[in-house]
């Protein structure tokens, strides 16, 4: 009789535990998986390169020889991409990674101009932020947070201010995007991303 109380009294703890270990937020899924929640920092989220690819970009040379001068992919938690396939918007906490690699040009028999990628150069990091988190800092706002992060440091990112440092080179997608977009969503270059259409 005295070992079943002592069970049941076991029990019930372990019980009590794990209720307060729910209502605490044990276990519970992080906001993103490359922010720190205290600074608002973000980095480059680690195993990115397992995660869809949304699309590719390829920038072409201005100037010199033909070809590209550089490559961007983009990648994006497959929740993220579920999410949108089905809602037609970014959720909150949906992660963008841009990776930005060098390219070289040479002929080959499949063409006469043919550009591959070489060297990774760096990062473009975007967190979806609907609640408006981290207000005081310049790399969080209009409903992302935003990051340029070079090769050689994935956690310190080199942006100060996404106004001055990304928002010039997101005002055309502000521009193209579908009348239906939510206007944070709209400073996405969604059309560039076939798996996000139907």
């Amino acid at each position: 009789m005295m070992k079943t109380k002592v069970v049941i009294r076991a029990f019930l703890f372990l019980l009590a535990l794990g209720a307060v270990g729910v209502l605490l937020g044990a276990g519970s899924k992080p906001f993103a998986p490359n922010v720190d929640m205290k600074s608002g920092d973000l980095r480059v989220p680690e195993g990115y390169t397992s995660w869809p690819v949304l699309g590719t970009w390829s920038h072409a040379n201005t100037e010199g020889e033909p070809g590209a001068k550089e490559y961007h992919v983009v990648y994006t938690q497959p929740e993220t991409l579920a999410y949108y396939q089905e809602h037609e918007k970014f959720p909150d906490g949906a992660v963008l990674v841009k990776e930005l690699l060098g390219t070289k040009t040479m002929e080959m028999t499949t063409g006469p101009t043919v550009s591959h990628a070489t060297d990774l150069k760096g990062w473009f990091v975007l967190v979806r932020d609907t609640e408006g988190r981290f207000q005081d800092s310049k790399l969080w706002g209009d409903g992302w947070a935003w990051s340029l992060f070079m090769a050689d440091n994935p956690a310190k990112t080199v942006s100060t201010d996404y106004k001055k440092d990304c928002m010039g080179c997101h005002l055309p997608a502000r521009d193209m995007a579908p009348a239906h977009a939510a206007d944070a969503d709209k400073w996405i270059y969604t059309f560039g991303y076939p798996v996000f259409q139907k």
